[in-house]
């Protein structure tokens, strides 16, 4: 088949009856957004989401979702592939490279690793050409990508597409796609995120106020939803005001009688709902705002709620603390004087610890030792600082 450069970013074969498959192995939604709109002007195309470089399943899952957004706005029959969020295949493929210097040697074996994958599902699917958007970041350099994709192409006996997706004011077209869009636009490439969000619940008493006080004593930014909760419902505030006509029988001299409205709430699901929807999206927009004015290398958010309140999207790496229900009645009693009656209806309105430690990325076990909860937090918080890069 005669080929052709066409605005120098594609070598695409000409327009005629047969439009050529190819499998595009996308990095992200705005490095795919202006290579995608031009080629789907003349192959089939299927999108191979392959990025095992991305340590953080958050993020993973955050750029996935980006990739399936631009997709259903501008091709939307187009087929994605998610490759899998495998951060152990980005270990292998890098080795002893790992602690590595962006864009060397590290980078370079990344890239490699990721367009053999891509060019190995290209062939066992059958399909004609394969080619990457990686190309489009001014920080990639596009004749190494070509060169890698290249050798992976011809020893799985297919064909690749090289191309340039920075040239022709690829990278204006990527903003304007993205602003259109709305498409998220992250600030690293995968493997070292400048900064880590972490968030950390458990049921009432279970430590996980003191496993967050040491994780601030080791130099993380904390930040309490509970006492965010306090200053947004002071006197004078918009939460204050919705809560007062919600339930006015807790306005005490102009402030909030805390145990009469828990006293309400925890005793007719509606009414918890109702004080929920009026706090929990303020804490979170707040907690959020907070958290990026600092731009802490590591942000600890405590958040009893976090699965029920809906924000467990808020950070990076979400951890429950667990202790058996036993153990926290005991604490619950001596610590606040909290009542059997009021303990069973507060653990009833909360998810189990089952609950959490099925959908938590991290599980803290509280066996009531200080120096085992203690070790636990200097183990993850080192493990979070080698993820940025400042181990």
């Amino acid at each position: 088949m005669r080929r052709h450069l066409l605005h120098d970013k594609f070598e695409k074969p000409e327009i005629s009856d047969h439009r050529p498959s190819l499998l595009l192995h996308v990095c992200c939604a705005p490095c795919m957004s202006a290579g995608i709109e031009e080629l789907i002007g003349y192959f089939d195309i299927t999108i191979y989401f392959y990025n095992p470089n991305l340590i953080l399943r958050s993020e993973y899952e955050r750029r996935l979702a980006a990739v399936k957004k631009l997709v259903a706005e501008i091709c939307p029959d187009v087929r994605i592939i998610d490759g899998g969020y495998d951060p152990a295949a980005y270990c292998k493929a890098v080795g002893d490279q790992k602690s590595g210097k962006e864009h060397g040697e590290k980078c370079r074996l990344c890239m490699a690793a990721r367009l053999e994958a891509a060019a190995e599902e290209c062939a066992r699917l059958g399909i004609e050409y394969c080619g990457t958007t990686l190309t489009a970041s001014r920080m990639k350099n596009a004749d190494f990508i070509n060169s890698a994709g290249e050798r992976a192409a011809a020893e799985c006996g297919v064909k690749w597409l090289h191309g340039d997706l920075k040239k022709r004011n690829g990278c204006d077209r990527t903003k304007e796609l993205c602003l259109k869009y709305d498409i998220y636009r992250q600030s690293y490439c995968g493997c070292t995120p400048q900064r880590i969000t972490v968030a950390v619940t458990g049921g009432i008493a279970s430590g996980k106020s003191t496993f967050v006080g040491m994780l601030a004593e080791l130099g993380a930014y904390t930040i309490s939803a509970d006492e965010v909760t306090r200053e947004l419902e002071e006197p004078g505030t918009e939460v204050y005001q919705r809560i007062v006509s919600a339930f006015p029988v807790c306005a005490d001299g102009g402030k909030l009688d805390r145990k009469i409205l828990a006293e309400k709430v925890f005793a007719d699901v509606e009414k918890r709902r109702l004080l929920e929807s009026i706090v929990h999206p303020a804490v979170k927009a707040e907690m959020i705002r907070r958290a990026e004015e600092k731009a802490a290398p590591i942000t600890v958010y405590e958040i009893p709620l976090l699965y029920e309140s809906g924000m467990s999207d808020i950070a990076d790496i979400t951890v429950t603390v667990s202790a058996t229900e036993e153990e926290r009645m005991r604490r619950a009693e001596s610590r606040s004087g909290m009542t059997a009656e009021m303990f069973s209806r507060v653990v009833g309105s909360q998810w189990t610890d089952d609950m959490r430690e099925k959908e938590a990325d991290i599980v803290v076990v509280n066996d009531g030792k200080l120096s085992s909860l203690t070790q636990k937090a200097k183990e993850l918080y080192t493990e979070w600082l080698k993820i940025i890069g400042k181990v």
